[in-house]
């Protein structure tokens, strides 16, 4: 009996001592996760003395985030970044040489793909938002307020100020450049190629899922443009071949007839031949139809004849892509 109860003391405290050994191993990974000082793979110096960063210095250390942990980091927006690809997050404070009072924090958020990267962008641009144009090729930039957001391969980037001040944006400005130049992005946006040209700067979206309201429209990319002076805005959904393209415009036609669209004639030839259909819904004029493997049209146009010409425009383009 005795025999018995101590073996089972010492089972016990073997099961004890295993806990605890996990335990801090967890701990230890946890630490090492979130304290990753290399932010060298970025092309960023962090070392204080280096002028790499020009005016601004790192300070502290880097930190790295994951998909379990990330709600530390930014708690209130996890899920939108999580439900979008999201892997990792890195993270480091930089400050002025000259005024430590004004800093910024990088946030480098790896998306797994510049779909999702780009996604996460453009659902967050801002209405003030001020676009840069030379951030290099497959790369999106933009300035609002006191702060810089960027879309770059499979990187989301923002930058956020501690004040708003010339000398603070010119700082992260400067980063931004250095960030593209030492990491160009290589994976590119092809859906984007198929827009027609003269797109209005930085109106650019990407709707991971339920487009418009409609949950058959899935990866769809939009862009607006000016038309006679009239805002249209053009769209497309890339589906797996042209017969589910076909249904899938055919789904969206059905969704804003049953949601209170009336049917209006379609009057250019060209869009005759390409099975397009045109609503009017609740006063702004929807155009769809299928072009190969893409579910195609006009979103949330004021005037008819504007959208009739951009989805005219369009059709060009894609015949033209696609011979």
């Amino acid at each position: 009996m005795h025999q018995n109860s101590g073996r089972a003391r010492t089972f016990e405290t073997a099961i004890g001592i295993l806990i605890l050994v996990i335990m801090i191993a967890t701990a230890i990974g946890i630490y090492v996760i979130s304290q990753d000082y290399n932010m060298s793979r970025f092309g960023i110096s962090t070392a204080g003395n280096d002028e790499s960063e020009g005016d601004f210095t790192a300070i502290g250390t880097s930190e790295t985030y994951n998909y379990d942990n990330l709600y530390e980091k930014i708690n209130g927006k996890a899920p939108m970044y999580q439900e979008t690809g999201f892997v990792k997050l890195d993270t480091q404070r930089f400050a002025a040489k000259t005024n430590s009072d004004l800093s910024f924090e990088l946030y480098i958020y790896d998306m797994n793909s510049a779909k999702n990267a780009f996604s996460v962008y453009s659902r967050q641009k801002r209405p003030d938002a001020v676009d840069f144009n030379d951030l290099g090729a497959n790369t999106f930039g933009y300035l609002a307020g006191n702060a810089i957001c960027i879309s770059s391969g499979k990187n989301y980037i923002e930058m956020i100020g501690s004040a708003e001040s010339n000398e603070l944006v010119n700082g992260m400005k400067e980063m931004a450049t250095n960030l593209s130049a030492k990491r160009p992005a290589s994976e590119k946006i092809a859906e984007l190629e198929y827009f027609p040209q003269g797109t209005v700067a930085g109106s650019w979206k990407l709707q991971i899922d339920n487009a418009f309201g409609f949950d058959g429209l899935t990866d769809t990319y939009s862009a607006s443009y000016k038309v006679n002076g009239k805002a249209v805005s053009i769209f497309l959904s890339k589906r797996k071949d042209a017969d589910e393209a076909k249904a899938v415009a055919k789904n969206y036609y059905d969704f804003l007839i049953t949601n209170g669209a009336k049917a209006v004639s379609v009057d250019s030839d060209i869009l005759k031949s390409a099975g397009a259909s045109i609503v009017d819904f609740y006063g702004a004029f929807e155009i769809v139809f299928p072009a190969d493997e893409f579910v195609a049209g006009i979103h949330e146009a004021d005037n008819k004849q504007a959208a009739e010409k951009a989805a005219e425009v369009l059709i060009s383009r894609l015949r033209e892509i696609n011979g």
